[in-house]
């Protein structure tokens, strides 16, 4: 399931403030259904389009201490889009990105494969986007941890973490028109790693969650502009499928770090 598809909200006319309309069998805010469609349906402003930068700012609303350790701070990062010269606001941002459902190795540290986590892999010149993006919208500079750059192939391969029930697994969409337009939901990306038919390194556009964490000093809220990095995890909650990539890298098969 995408995010949101499990929510129920009442019917328009019981919202005073904002009319409602119905996204996916779902009552939503009409300004979060249009972002909504924007982003999931019709795929616009992704990252990983070389000719055009996405019209989307990030921002970190706030920060939050970390249970058991007072030092670190993490904050959602929220996603405003420019469409139609009008502001509006989501959790999600979308990326052009390969995310692999073959197999791994029965070893300790590559468990729930599939289940909880996914190597995903993209060009350099995407990394260097977000991240752009990122520091100019949050004033943090991205510090890089848990990715791995490919020097010879010019990729970059990170962990993309998946939510797990009680919340909405992430789905998983194929194409079912040659213009790749059309997709159809063949269940959740665990389910489709189950199906040795997938099994495979996908080039999709990935919808992803993002969370920053933060170092601070003495129990003490950081504050961007002083020297500060922090570390993303991107929490992928779909997957609209483009079609098989023979390889990545030879990364694909290095032990987890």
């Amino acid at each position: 399931m995408d995010a949101n598809e499990d929510r129920r909200a009442p019917p328009a006319g019981d919202n005073e403030e904002e009319p409602m309309v119905n996204w996916r069998g779902n009552w939503v805010p009409e300004r979060e259904g249009i972002a909504l469609k924007h982003v999931f349906d019709e795929m616009k402003d992704y990252f990983g389009q070389p000719e055009t930068d996405p019209k989307v700012n990030f921002k970190i609303p706030n920060l939050r201490q970390v249970p058991g350790d007072p030092n670190l701070w993490r904050g959602e990062v929220e996603f405003t889009y420019q469409i139609e010269r009008n502001p509006f606001t989501l959790d999600y941002m979308s990326i052009d990105v390969c995310i692999d459902l073959t197999p791994k190795a029965r070893v300790s540290n590559m468990e729930n494969y599939c289940s909880t986590w996914l190597y995903a892999y993209l060009p350099c010149y995407t990394v260097e986007k977000i991240e752009e993006y990122f520091e100019v919208g949050t004033g943090w500079r991205p510090s890089g941890k848990g990715t791995v750059k490919d020097e010879n192939r010019d990729i970059v391969h990170f962990e993309a973490q998946l939510n797990v029930r009680p919340q909405p697994e992430p789905s998983f969409w194929v194409a079912n028109d040659e213009e790749k337009k059309k997709f159809t939901r063949i269940g959740t990306i665990r389910e489709a790693a189950d199906d040795p038919a997938n099994h495979f390194i996908f080039r999709c556009i990935g919808i992803f969650m993002v969370s920053a964490e933060v170092r601070g000093h003495s129990g003490v809220e950081p504050r961007p502009g002083f020297g500060n990095e922090a570390s993303l995890t991107f929490t992928l909650v779909s997957a609209r499928t483009l079609g098989v990539v023979d390889s990545v890298a030879p990364i694909v098969y290095r032990p987890r770090r």
